[in-house]
C-alpha cells in the first residue's frame, strides 16, 4: 500500500469543480450505523476499528492532504473493512481520493503501479469518450446529482460509465478499465440557504439526463462543499469492451465498410492480446451454388489479396477452398515454409508478401458455414491456439458480419438482375407486395382455388419516345450488296489462279462450277438475306473446295486460301457488313447508356415506371401518375417536367449520334419521335407474359399507334414524318400541341432547337385517324 500517490487518471490538468475536504467522519458514521444492526462477528471488527478511529483526534475533523501520511494506520483499517477478504493488493486496483476531486492519497500496489505509469511522460493514456473539458463536466454532473438527490429528491441526472484506456507496456496493446467510484462516505453541505426549485417542471434543471445552464445559475457549486473520501476501484474490462467495440461497429458503421472492418479488427486484436498478429475475414459467397471470390466483399481477406497480388493460380485456390468447406476445421501454419509451395500454393502466396505464419478458423451462422476468420503474423512462434481461444466470445459477431457480406453480395446480384433483366422495378414493388400478400393469405386460409391477383395501375400518363437508326434495313442491304460484289470479284480472281494450276482435263469442270456460283450468289443481291448466302457457301461452295483440294493437291495454294476466307467469313467478303454492325453497336450502346443514366433524372421528377427496349435504336415507355406512388401527390407540374425531359433527351440522343461516329465508320443517322397520348390509361402486369400492358379496348389504341406511327407519312406528300436531325411530336389534341409549343419555345431560347417549326397532318393508318404532328429541327 502507498500513501500520496497522485491523481485520478487523466485529471491532473483539471481544476477542482467544488471545495472538497478529506474527512473520516462519514466513514465512522457509517460504521456506527452498521454496528447498531450487525449481528455477526463483523460487529466485533467494526467496534475495534471505531476504537482506533476514536483514539485519533483528527478522525472527527477535516484533514489536509499534506497530513494524510500521519494517519496511515487508519487508512489501512479502511482498506481492511472495504476490500474483499481474499483480495491481493498486488492485483486489486483500489484507491481513496478526496471527494469528487482529482487527488488520490492512498492505494494498492496494483493501483500505484498503474497510476505511476499513467502519470509518466513515456506512456499516454486517455479517456475513451471524453476530452478534458468533458471530464470536468462529468465531475460537475456527479456533484449536482448528489445535491438534487439529497436536497430536492430529484434523481434524473443519468449516471455514466467512466472508461479509460492505458497502454500496456508489456504487450504493447491498450487495456481498458472501468472506473467505479463509491460515494457512500461523502457528505455534501451548503454554506448559504438553498433556493426552492419548482420540481413540477424538472425540465428547467435537467434535460435528456443532463444538467442545464439554469441549474448552474440557481445552484452555483461555490455554495457547496464536500467532506469525506471517495473509494475508487478499477476493473479491467478489456475483453468485454473489445466485444462491445465490434458490436457497436456492426450497428454504427454499416454504411462505411472500411471503418467497420477497421474497428472489428481492432476489437479482435484487443481480444487476442498479441500485438504481432492481424486479422482477416473471408466470406464464402456463391452464385448458383458455386463458390465466388468477389473483389469487394472478399477484399478483407489476406489470403485472397496475397493470391491476387502474386498471380497465383485461382483454380487451385478454389479447389483448396472447396476442400476446406467439406472439412471445416481450425488449421494452423506455425511456419510457412518451402513445402507449402507445392502442397498449399495459396498459403505459400502469404510468404511472398512477408507473412511467416497463419491460422484459419471456420465461422458458422445458424449452423451454416459462412466463411473463415484469419489470423496471421510476420513472425513465427505465435500462440495461435491461445489467440483463437480468446477471440471466441466475438465469433457470433464475426458470423453476423460474414453473413452480412453474403447478404450484401446476394442483394447486389439480385438488384442487377431486377434492374437489367426483369420488368419489375423498385418503384412498383409495393404493389406486387400487396398482391403477393393477398395470395399468401388466401392460401393459408385454406382456399384451394386461390389465384394470384394482377398488379394494376389506373389513370397513369403514358409517355412514349423512340430514337431510331434511319433506314437500317436499307443500310444492311447496301452493305450486303457491296460484300457480294467483293465476293464475286474474289471468286473470279481465285478461279483463274486455281485453273492455271490444274491439269487440262480438270479445268473445264471447275470453271463450270464457278459459273454456277456466280449465278446463284448474284441472286442474293436482291434478296437482302445474308443468312441464305452463308448457308449456300457452307453447303455448296466450301464442301466442293475441300474435295477439290484433296483431288488436286497441285492447286492447294489458291484453293485453301479461298476456302479459309469463306469458312472464317473473312474481311475480304464481310468488311462492309462488319463496319455497319460496328457503327450500329456504337450508336445503340451510347443510346442505351444515355437512357439508363436518365433514369435518375426521371426519379427525381416523380417516381415513375420507365422501361426501354433496344431495337435499331432505343424506344421507351414511361408511366407516371398518382397510382404509381400513392404517397406522393402527382401534380400537373410533374407531367410538364416529364414532357420537357422527353424533348431534352431526344436532343441529347441526336447529338450523341453526330459525335460518336468517326469518318472511317459507316455513316448513319437517327430519327427522333415522341407520341403524346390524349388521356391517361390503365396498365397491368401480364403474369403470363411477364411485362406491363394496357388495359381495356380504348386504351389498346395507344399500343396500336406506337407500333405504326414510326412509318407514318405526311398527308398528300409521300414524305416520311421522321427525318434525321429533327424531333417529330405526334398528337391528337390541339391542347397538347399548344403545351408542346411552349416547351419548344423555351428550348429555342436556350438555342437547342431551331426557330423553324412545322405543323403537319398525317396520313391515316389502319384503324387510326386524325393524327397530327409538330416537327422541329435540332441545332
Amino acid at each position: 500500500m502507498k500513501i500520496g500517490l497522485g491523481y485520478v487518471p487523466e485529471t491532473h490538468r483539471m481544476t477542482d469543480v467544488i471545495d472538497t475536504k478529506i474527512s473520516f467522519k462519514p466513514f465512522t458514521n457509517y460504521l456506527e450505523d452498521r454496528l447498531k444492526t450487525e449481528k455477526t462477528s463483523k460487529a466485533r471488527l467494526y467496534k475495534l476499528v471505531l476504537e482506533e478511529f476514536y483514539r485519533d483526534p483528527a478522525s472527527g475533523s477535516c484533514i489536509e492532504v499534506e497530513e494524510i501520511a500521519q494517519h496511515a494506520k487508519l487508512l489501512d483499517l479502511i482498506y481492511t473493512i472495504l476490500s474483499p477478504f481474499a483480495a491481493d493488493e498486488k492485483e486489486y486496483l483500489w484507491a481513496l481520493s478526496a471527494p469528487a476531486s482529482k487527488y488520490l492519497f492512498y492505494g494498492t500496489d496494483a493501483y500505484v503501479s498503474l497510476v505511476e505509469s499513467e502519470n509518466s511522460a513515456e506512456v499516454e493514456s486517455k479517456f475513451v469518450y471524453d476530452e478534458r473539458e468533458q471530464i470536468k463536466r462529468r465531475f460537475m454532473k456527479f456533484v449536482y446529482k448528489m445535491i438534487l438527490d439529497k436536497y430536492y429528491n430529484l434523481d434524473s441526472i443519468r449516471s455514466e460509465r467512466i472508461i479509460y484506456s492505458h497502454l500496456d507496456a508489456g504487450n504493447g496493446l491498450t487495456r481498458y478499465y472501468e472506473v467505479r467510484p463509491d460515494i457512500r462516505f461523502v457528505e455534501i453541505n451548503h454554506r448559504e440557504p438553498l433556493p426552492a426549485l419548482n420540481c413540477d417542471t424538472p425540465g428547467m434543471y435537467i434535460q435528456h439526463g443532463q444538467m442545464t445552464e439554469h441549474l448552474e445559475e440557481v445552484l452555483p457549486l461555490a455554495n457547496f462543499y464536500l467532506e469525506g473520501f471517495t473509494v475508487i476501484t478499477l476493473e479491467d474490462i478489456t475483453e468485454d469492451y473489445a466485444v462491445e467495440i465490434i458490436k457497436k461497429s456492426l450497428i454504427a458503421h454499416a454504411e462505411d465498410e472500411d471503418l467497420l472492418f477497421e474497428q472489428v479488427r481492432y476489437g479482435l486484436k484487443l481480444l487476442g492480446g498479441c500485438k504481432d498478429t492481424e486479422f482477416g475475414m473471408l466470406p464464402f459467397l456463391s452464385v448458383n451454388n458455386q463458390l465466388v471470390f468477389d473483389d469487394v466483399e472478399c477484399s478483407r481477406s489476406v489470403m485472397i489479396n496475397a493470391v491476387r497480388r502474386n498471380n497465383t493460380n485461382m483454380a487451385a485456390v478454389y479447389d483448396a477452398a472447396r476442400e476446406y468447406m467439406r472439412n471445416p476445421e481450425m488449421r494452423i501454419f506455425p511456419v510457412i515454409g518451402e513445402e507449402e509451395k507445392t502442397q498449399n500454393p495459396h498459403v505459400y502466396a502469404l510468404a511472398q508478401i512477408g507473412i511467416r505464419s497463419y491460422a484459419v478458423l471456420p465461422v458458422f451462422h445458424n449452423q451454416t458455414l459462412v466463411g473463415v476468420l484469419e489470423v496471421y503474423s510476420r513472425n513465427e512462434g505465435v500462440p495461435y491456439e491461445q489467440i483463437l481461444g480468446r477471440v471466441n466470445n466475438a465469433i457470433p459477431l464475426i458470423a453476423q458480419l460474414l453473413q452480412n457480406s453474403i447478404d450484401q453480395f446476394d442483394a447486389k446480384i439480385s438488384n442487377i438482375i431486377q434492374d437489367k433483366f426483369t420488368a419489375l422495378q423498385p418503384v412498383v414493388q409495393w404493389r406486387f407486395n400487396e398482391v403477393a400478400l393477398d395470395y399468401y393469405r388466401d392460401i393459408h386460409a385454406g382456399n384451394s382455388n386461390a389465384v394470384i391477383g394482377t398488379a394494376s395501375f389506373h389513370n397513369v400518363y403514358p409517355l412514349y419516345g423512340m430514337t431510331d437508326i434511319r433506314n437500317s434495313t436499307i443500310e444492311r442491304n447496301h452493305a450486303l450488296a457491296r460484300d457480294i460484289d467483293n465476293l464475286l470479284n474474289l471468286l473470279h480472281i481465285e478461279e483463274k489462279n486455281i485453273c492455271s494450276l490444274l491439269k487440262d482435263d480438270s479445268a473445264p469442270g471447275v470453271q463450270n462450277e464457278f459459273v454456277k456460283w456466280h449465278a446463284a450468289i448474284s441472286l442474293f443481291l436482291n434478296s437482302g438475306d445474308s443468312g441464305l448466302l452463308n448457308l449456300f457457301l457452307q453447303t455448296e461452295t466450301i464442301p466442293y473446295l475441300r474435295a477439290l483440294s484433296d483431288s488436286n493437291p497441285e492447286a492447294n495454294g489458291p484453293v485453301n486460301r479461298l476456302k479459309d476466307i469463306l469458312e472464317q467469313d473473312g474481311a475480304e467478303i464481310s468488311e462492309n457488313r462488319d463496319r455497319l454492325e460496328f457503327a450500329m453497336q456504337k450508336i445503340n450502346s451510347a443510346l442505351n447508356k444515355l437512357f439508363t443514366n436518365e433514369r435518375k433524372t426521371l426519379m427525381n421528377i416523380y417516381p415513375c415506371y420507365f422501361e426501354k427496349f433496344r431495337t435499331d435504336g432505343v424506344e421507351y415507355d414511361l408511366y407516371a401518375g398518382q397510382s404509381i406512388s400513392p404517397a406522393d401527390r402527382f401534380l400537373p407540374e410533374h407531367l410538364e417536367a416529364f414532357r420537357i425531359w422527353q424533348l431534352r433527351s431526344m436532343i441529347k440522343a441526336a447529338d450523341i449520334t453526330k459525335k460518336i461516329l468517326k469518318k472511317r465508320d459507316w455513316q448513319l443517322s437517327t430519327t427522333q419521335l415522341i407520341y403524346v397520348n390524349p388521356h391517361p390509361i390503365n396498365i397491368s402486369f401480364r403474369n403470363d407474359e411477364r411485362h406491363f400492358d394496357v388495359d381495356g379496348g380504348y386504351n389498346i389504341r395507344y399500343q396500336i399507334i406506337k407500333k405504326r406511327v414510326d412509318k407514318v407519312h405526311i398527308r398528300d406528300t409521300g414524305e416520311r414524318l421522321t427525318q434525321p436531325g429533327k424531333i417529330a411530336i405526334v398528337y391528337y389534341n390541339d391542347a397538347d400541341a399548344k403545351l408542346y409549343l411552349q416547351y419548344i419555345q423555351m428550348l429555342q431560347q436556350e438555342r437547342l432547337l431551331d426557330e423553324q417549326i412545322e405543323n403537319v397532318e398525317l396520313e391515316d393508318l389502319q384503324g387510326v385517324f386524325g393524327l397530327k404532328a409538330i416537327r422541329v429541327t435540332i441545332n
